[in-house]
């Protein structure tokens, strides 16, 4: 559980604290005071990134030098930023390998940018399943990564003016052997999300929801596959198919809920996602953790909120956002740490 949040020159904030030693805690406010930053700080200190950026330097508050956050729970989590490094801590010990870092913090986090697994591009969902694999599957980080490293190197042979065929062949067999590795990793974790969903739908007595995972070749033959696409890939100069080709849809009652799903469906789609995610961590780490949930009762009918309300109460942690705590269920207020935010 987290005790203390520790800001500083992070986003609006220039030095702030908050004691947060409660399983329930909500921080209320007014759009635009840094309640969504507080959740972000400690998504950072879990995975090394931002929810909402690419660039970390952009969570450096204006004319600062450095930004800085830290969570305290049972260990301390500490992130600083600046223009020219960015710099990881676990109990004061620094860490080289952000791979050591990320995860040791276990949460998961919903928030209205969720959405974009529904309706976003296919470079968002791909990013959405190697964000949540490789924090607690070392295997499949480092494959992805060598993955990576060959995809580059294969691209880069394929804009050379003269090819070697011989090496490109090579880097081919390379690169089958990594994908195979981070496709049955994929579709395992698929297969585990769609299992929990099943359970969760029923409790939240909405459609069924299920992840379609679309490989961009053969999965029971990736090597030809690869090898049959290399005239075109010397064409393209470009590798054309591979795990960075990849991409799923989500389907409600078996249709492409990014067409016929509403707003407030589509909203219930990524809370069922978070939950599933959230056991997936539970059972895999045998630890639960906490849930980060960013304005998660907008748009959601009485019926709804209290299904979800059940999930929130048996949590370990949730740290909530709202603009009005009128949003949120009495059950939920009155065990409830409340922290109002305000403008300066």
């Amino acid at each position: 559980m987290i005790k203390k949040i520790k800001l500083k020159n992070f986003r609006i904030f220039d030095d702030a604290t908050f004691d947060i030693n409660n399983p329930l805690v909500i921080f209320s406010g007014k759009n635009a005071v840094g309640k969504t930053s507080i959740l972000e700080s400690i998504f950072l200190c879990s995975t090394s990134k931002s929810h909402r950026e690419n660039d970390l330097v952009n969570l450096i508050k204006n004319d600062s030098l450095a930004s800085s956050c830290e969570i305290i729970a049972d260990k301390s989590y500490r992130v600083v930023i600046s223009k020219e490094e960015k710099s990881y801590f676990i109990n004061k010990t620094l860490y080289k390998r952000i791979s050591d870092f990320i995860g040791d913090l276990k949460i998961v986090m919903f928030s209205p940018e969720d959405l974009s697994l529904i309706d976003g591009a296919k470079l968002i969902k791909r990013r959405f399943l190697d964000l949540e694999i490789s924090l607690y599957d070392k295997e499949y980080l480092k494959n992805l990564s060598l993955y990576k490293k060959i995809l580059n190197e294969r691209n880069n042979l394929l804009k050379e003016e003269k090819i070697d065929k011989v090496y490109l062949n090579l880097l081919t067999d390379d690169l089958a052997k990594y994908l195979s590795v981070v496709y049955k990793k994929r579709i395992e974790f698929i297969d585990v999300i769609n299992n929990y969903l099943k359970t969760i739908c029923d409790d939240l007595k909405i459609k069924s929801i299920y992840l379609e995972y679309y490989p961009s070749y053969d999965p029971n033959d990736i090597s030809k596959s690869l090898k049959g696409k290399i005239d075109k890939d010397i064409l393209n100069r470009n590798t054309n198919i591979g795990c960075h080709r990849d991409y799923f849809i989500i389907k409600m009652d078996d249709k492409d809920s990014s067409i016929y799903s509403s707003n407030g469906e589509k909203h219930l789609i990524c809370i069922a996602i978070k939950l599933a995610i959230k056991q997936y961590i539970t059972t895999k780490c045998n630890e639960e953790p906490i849930l980060l949930l960013d304005d998660i009762y907008q748009a959601l009918d009485k019926e709804k909120i209290k299904k979800i309300t059940e999930y929130i109460k048996k949590s370990k942690q949730a740290i909530i956002t709202t603009t009005s705590i009128i949003e949120i269920p009495d059950e939920i207020l009155k065990d409830a740490l409340v922290l109002r935010i305000e403008n300066k």
